[in-house]
C-alpha cells in the first residue's frame, strides 16, 4: 500500500488557542485571571486565526510539488473534452433557387456555451420522413383473421410466390429509436418531402414540385445521423466503421414483351456517391454526405395501380405523416452492406456535425524574446490540440512550428509543447529541447478552445446560428453528449507511477499494454501483445517467435451487446502505431493489428425453477452468455475480457448459464461454427479452437426450455431462396 502522506502540520484554531493561552500563563502570570471577552483574548484569536491560515498555506506545498514534478516530467493536465452533437440547418428556396450554404466555422450558441459548425451544409426546404416494412408473424396475421392464401389472392401474386406481410411502420427521429430489428428487408425508406404548400401553390402542384426538382438537381445534401445506444459517458471518436448503402428510388416505363402496345413499370434502386461520412456509418453522431444525381427525370414519381397496394413488392411503404404522398420529391433507401444490426437513434436532413467550443482564428498571441524556455499564453483554456495550428512570423517569412508531447531530445528543431489545459504553448532552450523563439518574433495562432460539462445540452437547446450562417431555420433535435471537465492535478497524479514505470518507453510486455491503454491519441479498452508474431498478406503466411518484432492488438471501447463486437478502424490501427513508434526501442519491428474474430453460435436448453419467470431467466441466460464471451470487460473467466486465443468450450458455457438466477438445469447446450455462411453443429465435446490472435465473436444466440436438441440458430425466418417473396402490405380496415 503506498505510504500515508502527513500535514506539515496539523494543529487547529483550538489547539493554537490552548498552546498560546499555556504560554500566557507561563510568560505573564498576571493575566490568568483575565475573564472571556478581554481584549487580550481577541489578540490571542486572531493570532491563531493568522497562524492556522499560514498552515493551512504550508499544507498545499504537496500540491505545489506534484504540479512541479509533472512539469519536470512533461506530463501536462489533460483538458475539458467538448460534447458533439449535430443540428439541421433549412432554408427556403429564394426565387427558385437554394440559399447559400452555411460553411465550417460558423457560431452557434447556447447562452454562454458557443458551439462550431464542422461540416459545410446546403440548407433546403426538403423534409424528411422515415418508415420500415414492419414483418407480421403468423399469429398478428391470424388475429387479422387473414392468411397468406387471402394475401396471394387480393395481390394477384402467383401461385408459386409467397407473400412476406407487413405493415407500414413510422418513426419520428429523434423521439422514436429507429430499428430493422422486424424490417422484412432491412431497409429504411426516407421520403423525401417538399413544404407543406400553399393554396395558390397547391393549384400548380406539378410545377411546384418541379421547382424544387430542379433546385436539387447535383446537390450535396447533408444527413444527420446519430446511434441509439449513445446515451452516456464520453464519445468514442474511432469505431469500426458501418458500410452503409445509400439508393435513389426510381422507375421507367418499358414495353411490355408479352403485349403488343403495353408497358410495363420498371422500379431500379441508383447508388448515389458517397462524398463523406463523419458518422463511421451511424456508429457516432456525424454527418453522411451525398450528391444527388444531375439528371432531374430520376426524381421520378413511384406510382401504384392501386392505392391498397402501396409497399407491395419493391415499393417504399406509406408514410403515415403525410396526407397523400404528392409532396414526395424523391425516395432513398438506406440499407447497411454487411446486413449487421443498425439501430439509429436520429435521422435528419440538412445536418451538420456541432463541437461544444469556440474558434479562434490568426490570432496575435505574442512576441519572442530569445530566451529559453519561453512561455506564450494563447489567451484561452482547454485548447483542442489537434486544431491549433502556431505561426512564427519574421521580418521576411512565416514558419509553422510543430507541437510535440515531450521535447527532450529535440535539438534545436522548431518545436513546441502545449499545455492544453492552461492554454500554454511552451518553447524550448535551444540545445535539447527544441529551438528557443526568436527575439521580436510575432507569434500567431488559429486553435478551438473550450468544452466541459456545459456543452452537454438537451436537445431544442441550439435555436438559431448567430455568426456565419444567415437567416436560416436551425432544428436541434438531438442532444449533444460527451463533454467533460478538465484533469485534476490529482488526477494527472494518479498516472504518474504509470508514466515512471515505462518512462514513456515501450521494452516490457507491459510497457507495450500500459503505453496502447492509456494514448491520449485514440482510445484503446484492450491492448494485447505476441512477441515475435510477424503479419503476413494472409494467415497462413503469418509466423511467430520472429526475434525483434512486436505485434500489438488493440480493442476500442463498447458495450456488450451480441454481434456489436467493437473492433479498430484503420485510423486507431493508424494512431496507436504513430503513438508506439516514437517510444519502441530502435531495431523493433512494431506492428499493430486488430485480433481475428471467429464468429460462433450457441443454442441452449434450460429446465426453469419457475416457469411464471421464464421470460426473465431467459434474458438473464442471453446476457450472462453474451457478457462471458465479450472480449472486455467483464467477459471471461477474470472479467477481463475473453482471454486471446484461449478455446470455447461447451462446458464452460453450461456452467455460467447454470449459475443464472432461476436456471435449475442445463439440458443441452451446443455450439455452432459457420461454414459457406450457414451454422454448423459441432459435436458436444467439440471446442472452438482459436489461434494465438483470435477472438470468439457471438453473433447468434438461441435460448429455449426444451429437453431436446439445443436449437439451431435463427437465420430470419425467411423462406427458401427458390421461391420468389414478395413483401404485401396488410391494411387494417379503418373507420
Amino acid at each position: 500500500m503506498p505510504l500515508p502522506v502527513p500535514n506539515l502540520d496539523d494543529r487547529r484554531f483550538d489547539d493554537l488557542v490552548a498552546e498560546a493561552e499555556a504560554r500566557l500563563r507561563a510568560h505573564l502570570p498576571e493575566l490568568t485571571q483575565i475573564a472571556p471577552g478581554d481584549p487580550a483574548h481577541v489578540f490571542i484569536d486572531l493570532f491563531a486565526w493568522l497562524t492556522e491560515t499560514i498552515l493551512y498555506r504550508a499544507n498545499l506545498i504537496p500540491e505545489r510539488q506534484r504540479r512541479v514534478f509533472l512539469n519536470l516530467l512533461q506530463i501536462p493536465l489533460r483538458p475539458a473534452r467538448p460534447s458533439h452533437g449535430v443540428v439541421c440547418i433549412d432554408g427556403p428556396l429564394q426565387d427558385g433557387a437554394l440559399p447559400p450554404p452555411t460553411y465550417p466555422g460558423a457560431v452557434l450558441r447556447n447562452g454562454d456555451v458557443t458551439f462550431t459548425v464542422l461540416d459545410e451544409v446546403q440548407p433546403t426546404p426538403l423534409q424528411l420522413f422515415v418508415a420500415i416494412k414492419e414483418r407480421i408473424g403468423v399469429e398478428e396475421l391470424a388475429a387479422l383473421e387473414l392468411s397468406l392464401d387471402d394475401l396471394r389472392e387480393q395481390y394477384a401474386l402467383p401461385p408459386d410466390a409467397i407473400p412476406e406481410p407487413f405493415q407500414p411502420r413510422s418513426f419520428t427521429p429523434g423521439r422514436d429509436t429507429l430499428s430493422l430489428e422486424r424490417s422484412i428487408d432491412k431497409v429504411y425508406y426516407l421520403a423525401c418531402a417538399a413544404p407543406t404548400p400553399t393554396a395558390a401553390q397547391r393549384a400548380d402542384l406539378p410545377g411546384y414540385r418541379a421547382m424544387h426538382r430542379r433546385s436539387l438537381a447535383g446537390v450535396l445534401i447533408n444527413i444527420a445521423l446519430a446511434p441509439a445506444d449513445e446515451q452516456t459517458g464520453d464519445v468514442v471518436d474511432d469505431l469500426d466503421p458501418r458500410a452503409l448503402r445509400w439508393d435513389l428510388i426510381s422507375e421507367r416505363r418499358v414495353a411490355d414483351p408479352t403485349q403488343p402496345d403495353a408497358t410495363l413499370t420498371v422500379r431500379r434502386r441508383l447508388q448515389l456517391e458517397e462524398v463523406s461520412d463523419t458518422s463511421l456509418g451511424g456508429r457516432r453522431a456525424g454527418i453522411v454526405r451525398l450528391r444527388l444525381p444531375s439528371n432531374v427525370e430520376l426524381f421520378d414519381d413511384l406510382t401504384a395501380e392501386d392505392p391498397m397496394a402501396i409497399g407491395l413488392g419493391d415499393m417504399p411503404p406509406e408514410i403515415a405523416a403525410l396526407e397523400g404522398q404528392d409532396r414526395i420529391l424523391f425516395w432513398l433507401a438506406l440499407s447497411t452492406v454487411d446486413d449487421e444490426p443498425f439501430d439509429l437513434g436520429y435521422l435528419g436532413i440538412n445536418g451538420t456535425g456541432v463541437v461544444g467550443q469556440g474558434t479562434v482564428r490568426d490570432r496575435m498571441v505574442g512576441v519572442g524574446n530569445g530566451q529559453p524556455d519561453q512561455v506564450i499564453d494563447l489567451g484561452a483554456r482547454d485548447i483542442d490540440p489537434d486544431t491549433l495550428v502556431l505561426v512564427v512570423e519574421g521580418d521576411t517569412e512565416a514558419e509553422t512550428w510543430t507541437r510535440v508531447e515531450t521535447s527532450l531530445g529535440r535539438g534545436d528543431a522548431p518545436v513546441f509543447r502545449l499545455d492544453a489545459a492552461a492554454g500554454h504553448c511552451v518553447f524550448g532552450n535551444g540545445l535539447e529541447t527544441g529551438a528557443r523563439l526568436p527575439a521580436r518574433h510575432a507569434v500567431r495562432a488559429s486553435f478551438r478552445h473550450g468544452g466541459g460539462a456545459a456543452t452537454n445540452v438537451a436537445a431544442g437547446a441550439i435555436k438559431e446560428v448567430s455568426e456565419g450562417g444567415g437567416a436560416y431555420a436551425v432544428r436541434h433535435e438531438w442532444p449533444c453528449r460527451g463533454g467533460r471537465e478538465a484533469e485534476t492535478v490529482e488526477e494527472a497524479e494518479r498516472r504518474i507511477p504509470q508514466f515512471l514505470t515505462h518512462r514513456n518507453r515501450a521494452v516490457t510486455r507491459a510497457d507495450f499494454i500500459a503505453l496502447t491503454e492509456t494514448n491520449p491519441v485514440n482510445p484503446v479498452a484492450r491492448a494485447e501483445v505476441l512477441e515475435g508474431f510477424l503479419p503476413g498478406n494472409t494467415v497462413q503466411a503469418a509466423r511467430e517467435d520472429v526475434p525483434g518484432v512486436v505485434s500489438v492488438f488493440v480493442i476500442p471501447p463498447g458495450d456488450v451487446g451480441r454481434g456489436q463486437t467493437p473492433k479498430p478502424t484503420r485510423r486507431l490501427l493508424k494512431d496507436v502505431f504513430g503513438y508506439l513508434l516514437d517510444r519502441v526501442l530502435i531495431g523493433t519491428e512494431l506492428y499493430v493489428l486488430s485480433p481475428e474474430f471467429i464468429p460462433l453460435a450457441v443454442g441452449v436448453n434450460v429446465r426453469l425453477r419457475d416457469p411464471a419467470t421464464e421470460a426473465a431467466t431467459l434474458n438473464r441466460v442471453r446476457a450472462a452468455l453474451t457478457g462471458f464471451l465479450w472480449p472486455l470487460q467483464p467477459g471471461g473467466i477474470e472479467q477481463r475480457g475473453w482471454p486471446m486465443g484461449e478455446d470455447v468450450r461447451a462446458n464452460e458455457l453450461v456452467t455460467q448459464v447454470a449459475r443464472v438466477e432461476g436456471v435449475r438445469a442445463v439440458n443441452r447446450l451446443s455450439l455452432f461454427r459457420q461454414e459457406g455462411g450457414a451454422w454448423v453443429r459441432m459435436a458436444a465435446d467439440a471446442a472452438l479452437a482459436l489461434a494465438p490472435y483470435q477472438l470468439p465473436e457471438l453473433m447468434a444466440l438461441e435460448v429455449g426450455t426444451g429437453s431436446g436438441e439445443a436449437p439451431l440458430p435463427d437465420s430470419g425466418g425467411r423462406p427458401p431462396p427458390d421461391r420468389p417473396v414478395v413483401p404485401a402490405p396488410v391494411i387494417p380496415e379503418r373507420c
